[in-house]
């Protein structure tokens, strides 16, 4: 490329910059609707991984600019998958730095024709640094692997008699002390063990590092004047629901909104109008986790309708979020969902936090596994004393949100010794023990370490990956898993509904029954 052409590309850029616009207000989870498309672009993607020494020559060759397939051979990747759980390719595997997906959709007339609509790039999870170009354009970057994000493409894609569009997406999954999760590049500099450059992600957690674009990626539409989001909370007075909303509309501050409620047969039970009211539902069906009641998971649907004027029309917009009418409190030794006691169980999933700001405390514990090995024998007086300090400094619920061994399928040994079957289902029981007499004054929740069998980073302490899960990493079930299935079973019916024995919990001022 001539300097005069470099110039004048940095130039257009610059300026088609400001027609990709990276959203900052709501998220809505895309629906098609009466007034809004979807398009899924799951499937396989053009792929390549820069393996130049500085991981930067995609950048310097500009692949953006071009299909990718001109710059060099690709592979197809799936999307959604992990670029480096795919595949025998153990460089690819262990691969740290930029790599380039693309995909060509061809786009339907009426959305790359009609100013009045609006058409937007959603990507679901990119892992974990992401920059996107749609045509060659820089429209967006994203920070973070765990969270979707999107950008308005509509100028970009309506600028011209293009019927399809190019996306280019890099995505980096460079660990620092900054990322979450965080991790550290290491320079290995003895020329006379490794390799000019050579380097290695070094991490201090206890799974693999997968990356790439981990969720759904998808194209949606709206109308230029659009329901940007939806807020809802939920309240029971006596045996009436109460749905609060308010509405968030972007492109107009002059605008209409009719909202309606309806229950699962489509039968409108309350409407309202506004960008914020309450909703009052008579008799309300409340929202029952599974086994609590005759009929769990009762949702309502909040449909809301959008009229607006602008200067060339009307424009209408339509959009249904699923709604739960429930109460969820808790005390210093209960967790309460419509005034009942609730005890979670099942695999876990936590997030960290400072004890004193939290309304339940989650704790992680491996007694038996991490220290005192094999001595299964100490875990009743361990954990009870781990919930006793706990609860004595707090006055708290508890959720036991770690516990679990090691165990490799198939190897067996008795007495139970370390990675066996039975030591994992032997520790278990003797857990179980512990929690089932906690849970008659504040524990509210226990959750196993870990569903399935997962990888690592390799080390000389994982043979393969963690070997803590009930499942194998192929979903064959191992010995603990048919000892959890038989408890769990018992612990949802100590609180399922049964029809011959009706029992009477007041929810505010009123008693339902279940």
């Amino acid at each position: 490329m001539g300097p005069g052409k470099a110039w004048a590309w940095a130039l257009l850029s610059a300026l088609l910059w400001g027609c990709g616009l990276a959203l900052q207000g709501g998220m809505l989870y895309p629906r098609e609707s009466a007034s809004r498309e979807r398009k899924e672009l799951d499937g396989l993607w053009s792929f390549r991984a820069d393996f130049s020494d500085n991981r930067r020559q995609g950048f310097e060759q500009q692949w953006y600019r071009t299909p990718l397939r001109e710059s060099g051979p690709t592979l197809d990747m799936p999307v959604p998958s992990s670029f480096n759980d795919v595949g025998q390719d153990g460089q690819l595997r262990s691969f740290v730095g930029w790599v380039w997906y693309e995909r060509e959709v061809t786009l339907p007339q009426r959305w790359t024709q009609d100013l009045d609509t609006r058409v937007v790039l959603r990507i679901g999870s990119a892992h974990y640094y992401a920059i996107v170009w749609v045509n060659g354009v820089h429209v967006a970057e994203h920070e973070g692997g765990h969270l979707p994000f999107e950008v308005d493409i509509s100028k970009l894609v309506q600028s011209g008699p293009l019927s399809s569009c190019r996306i280019t997406i890099a995505v980096n999954n460079t660990l620092t002390p900054y990322t979450l999760p965080p991790g550290t590049i290491l320079y290995k500099t003895d020329t006379s063990k490794y390799p000019k450059g050579y380097f290695v992600q070094n991490t201090n957690f206890d799974f693999f590092n997968y990356a790439g674009l981990h969720r759904p990626v998808l194209l949606y539409t709206t109308p230029t004047v659009y329901i940007d989001d939806i807020t809802v909370t939920t309240h029971v007075d006596q045996n009436a629901g109460l749905v609060n909303y308010q509405i968030f509309v972007q492109g107009s501050e002059h605008f209409q909104l009719q909202v309606s409620l309806l229950d699962e047969e489509g039968k409108v039970v309350a409407q309202g109008l506004g960008s914020r009211g309450q909703l009052q539902v008579p008799s309300a069906h409340l929202w029952w986790p599974y086994l609590m009641h005759e009929h769990p998971a009762y949702l309502y649907s909040l449909e809301v309708r959008l009229m607006a004027q602008t200067a060339a029309q009307s424009v209408s917009d339509f959009y249904t979020l699923p709604v739960g009418i429930r109460t969820v409190a808790v005390t210093e030794s209960q967790f309460l969902i419509n005034g009942k006691p609730f005890y979670f169980h099942g695999v876990n999933k936590h997030e960290d936090a400072d004890a004193p700001y939290v309304d339940v405390i989650c704790v992680n514990s491996y007694y038996s596994w991490y220290h005192d090995y094999g001595h299964l024998e100490v875990i009743q007086l361990q954990l009870a004393t781990q919930f006793e300090n706990w609860y004595r400094t707090y006055q708290k619920p508890i959720i036991q949100s770690e516990y679990g061994a090691g165990v490799i399928s198939g190897f067996h040994q008795d007495p139970p010794l370390m990675f066996s079957e039975e030591y994992q289902q032997g520790l278990l029981e003797q857990y179980h023990l512990v929690l089932d007499q906690k849970r008659k004054e504040y524990v509210v929740g226990e959750l196993i370490w870990n569903f399935a069998d997962f990888m690592t980073d390799q080390s000389p302490l994982r043979v393969i990956g963690n070997k803590k899960g009930i499942f194998s990493r192929q979903r064959q079930p191992k010995s603990a898993a048919f000892l959890l299935r038989q408890r769990y079973w018992k612990l949802a019916n100590e609180t399922r509904y049964h029809r011959s024995a009706v029992k009477s919990q007041c929810v505010g001022k009123s008693p339902f029954t279940f």
